[in-house]
């Protein structure tokens, strides 16, 4: 879509928050002076006994609930375009490096053991999560992760993700909305919201019935009483002791049962703030007409039974009535007639032998919306993409025309093209060539690829293969490790996984730099004809020419590749073209000319 798209949506967004501020402002000024009115109109009518006042009053009360209808409207509608804003925003700073100052980073989900979480930046700071995630929910966010790290991909799975993420792109206005309710969402979100919401689920699978039936008697009984009694007391046929033993016997009931009530409301109370968001988002995807398969399968989780909608619609009704504790005077009098704790702890309970056991795939389906989202990303903010072709074959292959990486500017990145099937390719060439930049090219788009994305190509194919990579290895004092025993404890996990003889793709970055050139030499001649099958493809790349007279082995199946430097005035240069065949120069003397230690 393009920068300037986004731009020109923002603008469009300012000005309709320019004509909200306004009406919300010509509201509130409405409302102010309707009340003043009607606080006259009612002391004219009740201190002249005018009854013409009166009516005008209750004409002005009418009013006043119209207008504040009204305000509570506008409010809403601003606050969503005020999230739409934001979400702009974000897509314009993705077009310069503003995105990597994005709050959620998913360093979360970094762990050694998932080494491409770290190789490829996958996660952290500066990370391809934190560039494309959209996602404001926990579920969100943890399948757009999960996602990432496809790490035994399965072809149908990801075309049936593929296809979802290709139709969301296709629907720019319902992918924008989604997006602006998600950011609501998380505004509207305490701290710790997570975790409430996640109470509140498991409150909703708990089968545990809290109340016996006998005790609806007094919960409807009690009040029924309450009222007649009133009742009869206005008509003076019950002195007024009888209300106040009823009334006493209700408070009774509240501090014996207030323990349980809490017990069974608690949940309620930390998920209350993000009903209504919920809805919103609920609404919107059970309303919405999908035509792929896994987009419609995550449709009908929300429609399940009496539907998603209908559910939170009805949980917001209680919560409402059970967040009427936070006005004590009116909670009070609810208490002592209605019975009110019980009446919405019997009410909710009800409310999960119905919609409980749905509850974790409403969010699931939310969360997995939002993974999907964060995927399409990559469609509108690079020019150059494509959807990968997944092809089926045990022999492993992929193919790669002009491929470059999602996370450098896109009029500053140099593309490339390479393909492989079943091979080692040994890369060679000098310092600062960019070797290890393509190396995690093709790692991220692979994890892009295998999550049902779009990648950073012209045109990509690819079969199913288990991703493993060796590039940021750090030592463990801790655990007496070295940077070699780290890297060799990556290989050996390679080499574990080959007895399998599944496809697999390696990406190792400066094979066993951690030890003397002489062993390096003879360990990664070794590692790499042990690692030279017929369902592997590996991409080595190494300061070490020994390592390209592999290609003359026949068994290893080996080809060379390089990058390298050109010299303009004795000033050093690179293309970051990758070339066929073994790189013929070093730069290590002139870059420590340039750094002034030479």
């Amino acid at each position: 879509m393009g920068e300037d798209y986004f731009k020109e949506q923002l603008t469009n967004a300012i000005e309709e928050e320019t004509l909200l501020d306004r009406k919300f402002n010509f509201i509130s000024t409405a409302r102010l002076v309707v009340f003043i009115a009607l606080l006259i109109a009612f002391y004219i009518r009740f201190f002249n006994k005018n009854k013409i006042a009166g009516v005008f009053g209750f004409a002005l009360l009418l009013i006043f609930f119209f207008l504040l209808y009204f305000h509570n409207k506008v409010e809403g509608e601003k606050e969503y375009i005020q999230s739409k804003k934001v979400v702009l925003e974000k897509y314009i700073d993705r077009f310069s490096n503003q995105w990597k100052e994005f709050k959620e980073d998913g360093s979360k989900y970094l762990t050694e053991k998932i080494p491409q979480t770290i190789d490829l930046d996958l996660f952290g700071k500066a990370s391809l999560y934190q560039y494309i995630c959209v996602a404001h929910t926990s579920y969100g966010r943890d399948m757009l992760a999960k996602s990432l790290c496809n790490y035994e991909p399965d072809r149908e799975g990801i075309l049936r993700r593929q296809e979802a993420v290709k139709e969301l792109v296709s629907k720019k206005e319902f992918s924008m909305h989604i997006q602006t309710l998600s950011h609501l969402l998380e505004k509207e979100q305490k701290i710790n919201a997570d975790k409430g919401i996640e109470k509140f689920i498991q409150y909703g699978e708990d089968k545990t019935k809290h109340f016996p039936k006998w005790i609806r008697f007094f919960t409807w009984g009690l009040p029924i009483i309450t009222i007649i009694f009133i009742g009869l007391f206005a008509m003076g046929l019950l002195p007024l002791f009888s209300i106040y033993a009823c009334v006493g016997l209700q408070f009774g009931f509240a501090v014996l049962g207030n323990r349980k009530n809490k017990e069974i409301l608690g949940p309620l109370y930390s998920f209350s703030r993000n009903i209504e968001a919920y809805r919103r988002i609920f609404e919107a995807l059970e309303k919405e007409k999908f035509t792929s398969e896994y987009l419609n399968m995550w449709q009908k989780e929300l429609t399940k039974g009496e539907g998603a909608t209908k559910g939170i619609k009805a949980l917001n009704s209680i919560g409402e009535a059970v967040n009427l504790r936070y006005s004590p005077i009116i909670y009070a009098i609810a208490c002592g007639t209605l019975m009110w704790d019980y009446q919405c702890a019997e009410a909710l309970e009800s409310w999960k032998s119905t919609y409980g056991s749905h509850i974790r795939n409403w969010m699931k389906a939310v969360g997995e919306i939002e993974s999907l989202l964060s995927l399409g990303v990559i469609c509108s903010v690079k020019d150059n993409y494509s959807f990968p072709s997944i092809t089926q074959s045990h022999i492993p292959r992929f193919k790669a025309e002009e491929i470059f990486h999602p996370l450098i500017n896109e009029k500053q990145v140099v593309a490339n093209s390479l393909e492989l099937q079943a091979q080692t390719c040994i890369i060679t060439g000098s310092n600062m060539s960019g070797k290890t930049t393509f190396l995690r090219s093709i790692g991220v788009n692979m994890a892009l690829a295998y999550a049902g994305g779009p990648v950073c190509a012209k045109n990509f194919e690819t079969t199913c293969m288990a991703l493993f990579t060796s590039m940021r290895i750090q030592d463990d004092v801790s655990q007496g490790i070295s940077t070699f025993y780290a890297e060799l404890l990556r290989i050996k996990t390679m080499v574990q996984y080959s007895v399998y003889k599944r496809p697999m793709l390696l990406l190792i970055d400066e094979i066993f730099k951690g030890t003397n050139s002489a062993d390096r030499i003879i360990g990664a001649k070794e590692t790499i004809k042990k690692l030279s099958q017929s369902w592997i493809i590996s991409m080595i790349s190494t300061h070490d020419f020994e390592l390209c007279e592999l290609s003359d082995n026949e068994d290893v199946r080996a080809v060379n590749y390089h990058f390298s430097e050109y010299y303009i005035d004795d000033e050093i240069h690179f293309d970051y073209i990758i070339k066929k065949g073994r790189c013929e120069t070093t730069n290590a003397k002139h870059l420590m000319r340039m750094a002034g230690i030479l």
